[in-house]
C-alpha cells in the first residue's frame, strides 16, 4: 500500500492558444450536455518508481516542488537506463456502485464484514498496485449512513467503497462529476469528510471546502517530478449548493479550466486535468465539438495529460499539438470501471496507462500510452460482479452474461467476443491498443 504525505503550497498565472483533431477509427463531433438518464492550498504527494516505446515531447524540466509519497513496486515492464527517471502512471474511469453493486457486495461479505467489494476487483488488482501513480473516477458520493445508502438516481455509497480503492492501490480519487451532489450539500460535505480522514493513504481531487480549497492546486511529486492535478464536471444534474454555502464546485468553464491550467503549469513540471464532460447516448463513442474545443483550450494553456470520464463508453484517445508546438496526451472517455448498466457499450471501458520519463538533461516525456480495454461482467441476476482487462475476457465467460436478459434493445443485448471488442478497436487508434487487439 502507497503512503501518502500532504505538504501545503503556494500559487501564480501566465498565458497562451492550436490542432486537437477529431479521433479517427470513427469519430466527428455533437455537442451533448444532457444530465445522466442511464441506469445504474497546492497539496502535495511524493511517490517511489520505475519501457520503452513512443514517446512525445511534454516539456522542459520546470523547476519541481517539494513533498513526499513513498513505496511500491510495479509488474510495468522496465528499462534500466541510469540516466533517466521512469515513473508508471494508471487512470481507470468510472466507479458506479449501483444497487445491485452494493448487493452484490453484501452477498460476498463473510467475517463479520457488511460488504466485499474487493474481489470484484481482482482481474486489475495487480496492474493497480503495479503502477506507481493510480487514479480513479469514483462517480457515486460516499455520503455516510446516516443519508441512507442507494443507488441511481440518488448516489450514496458505503464507506467500504472507497476503502477498497485504497486496499487496491489507488492514489488518487476524483470526485467532480455530475453525481456528487446527489445528497445534496449534506451529502457532499460527508464525501469530502470522508476523503479527508484518509488523506494520508490517497488524494482526492474536484471536491472543495471553499473557494480558497479549490484555488490550491493538488501536485503530487513522485521521484521528484511534480504533477499538478485539476479536475471539473460539466454538471450537477440540476441540483446546486445554496447560496449560503462555503462548499466550492468546479464546474467547467472554458475561461476557468485556462486560467487553472495556467496557474498549475507554473507550480509543477505537469499538469494533468481530469474533465467530465461529453454526452451518454447512442453517439456517444465520437467527443463532442465541446470536448475537441475545451481539449485544445487546455492543451494551449499548458496541460500535458487530459484525462476524460463520462460518457460510460468508450471514447478513443489522442495527440493534441498545442499553440507551442508540444503535445497533450488527450484521453476523451475511459468508459465504466465497474457498473450494472444495462447495454453492452456501457459495460465496456478501458484502463489508460503510459510512463513519464524524465532523461539527464531534465526533459520530460509521456511515452507508451495504452488503452487497456475492461469487461465488466455479471450474471442474469445482475450479481456476480467482476471487472476483467479484455485480454482475460473469454468466450465462456461472454456466453453467460446476463446483458442479453436486460439490455434495453435487442442490439444492445449482442454479447459476443466480436461485438464487445469491437467497442475498442472501432474507437482506439490502433497504436494506442494492446497487442492483441491489432
Amino acid at each position: 500500500m502507497k503512503k501518502i504525505t500532504f505538504i501545503l503550497a503556494a500559487l501564480l498565472m501566465l498565458t497562451s492558444m492550436s490542432g486537437c483533431g477529431s479521433d479517427t477509427n470513427g469519430a466527428s463531433s455533437g455537442l451533448v450536455t444532457t444530465d445522466e438518464t442511464t441506469d445504474p492550498n497546492a497539496t502535495r504527494i511524493d511517490v517511489p518508481s520505475d519501457s520503452d516505446t513512443d514517446s512525445v515531447n511534454v516539456r522542459d524540466d520546470d523547476t519541481a516542488v517539494t513533498g513526499s509519497v513513498t513505496d511500491n513496486d510495479t509488474t510495468a515492464p522496465t528499462v534500466n537506463n541510469p540516466d533517466e527517471t521512469r515513473i508508471t502512471f494508471l487512470a481507470a474511469g468510472d466507479n458506479i456502485i449501483h444497487a445491485n453493486v452494493y448487493t452484490d457486495a453484501m452477498n460476498r461479505a463473510t467475517g463479520g464484514e457488511k460488504y466485499n467489494f474487493i474481489d470484484m476487483y481482482d482481474g486489475i488488482a495487480d496492474m493497480v498496485e503495479g503502477a506507481d501513480i493510480a487514479l480513479i473516477n469514483q462517480e457515486s458520493p460516499i455520503c455516510g449512513e446516516e443519508l441512507t445508502i442507494s443507488g441511481y438516481p440518488n448516489f450514496n455509497s458505503p464507506d467500504e467503497v472507497g476503502d477498497t480503492l485504497i486496499e487496491l492501490g489507488f492514489d488518487i480519487v476524483n470526485i467532480a462529476n455530475n453525481h456528487m451532489l446527489d445528497k445534496l450539500e449534506r451529502g457532499y460535505k460527508n464525501t469530502l469528510e470522508y476523503w479527508k480522514e484518509r488523506e494520508n493513504d490517497i488524494l482526492m481531487i474536484g471536491g472543495y471546502n471553499s473557494r480558497e480549497d479549490y484555488e490550491n492546486i493538488r501536485i503530487i511529486e513522485e521521484q521528484g517530478v511534480s504533477i499538478a492535478f485539476i479536475s471539473y464536471t460539466y454538471s450537477t444534474n440540476g441540483q446546486q449548493l445554496p447560496a449560503s454555502s462555503e462548499l466550492y464546485i468546479p464546474y467547467i468553464s472554458e475561461s476557468e479550466i485556462v486560467r487553472m491550467t495556467k496557474k498549475a503549469d507554473e507550480l509543477a513540471d505537469l499538469v494533468f486535468v481530469v474533465m467530465h464532460w461529453g454526452g451518454e447516448n447512442e453517439n456517444s463513442f465520437t467527443p463532442s465539438s465541446s470536448q475537441y474545443s475545451q481539449a485544445q483550450a487546455l492543451a494551449d494553456a499548458g496541460a500535458d495529460v487530459i484525462i476524460g470520464m463520462h460518457p460510460h463508453v468508450i471514447q478513443g484517445m489522442d495527440w493534441c499539438t498545442a499553440a507551442d508546438g508540444s503535445d497533450t496526451l488527450v484521453v476523451y472517455s475511459l468508459g465504466n470501471l465497474l457498473s450494472t448498466q444495462l447495454n453492452n457499450r456501457n459495460l465496456v471501458g478501458g484502463i489508460v496507462t503510459f510512463d513519464i520519463v524524465k532523461d539527464k538533461n531534465g526533459d520530460i516525456t509521456i511515452e507508451n500510452p495504452i488503452y487497456n480495454p475492461t469487461v465488466t461482467h455479471y450474471n442474469t441476476d445482475r450479481l456476480g460482479l467482476q471487472v476483467y482487462l479484455m485480454e482475460n475476457y473469454t468466450a465462456e465467460l461472454a456466453a453467460l452474461h446476463g446483458t442479453p436478459y436486460h439490455a434495453q434493445s435487442s442490439s444492445l443485448g449482442v454479447w459476443t467476443l466480436d461485438k464487445i471488442r469491437s467497442f475498442a478497436t472501432d474507437n482506439v487508434k490502433e497504436e494506442f491498443l494492446p497487442d492483441f487487439l491489432k
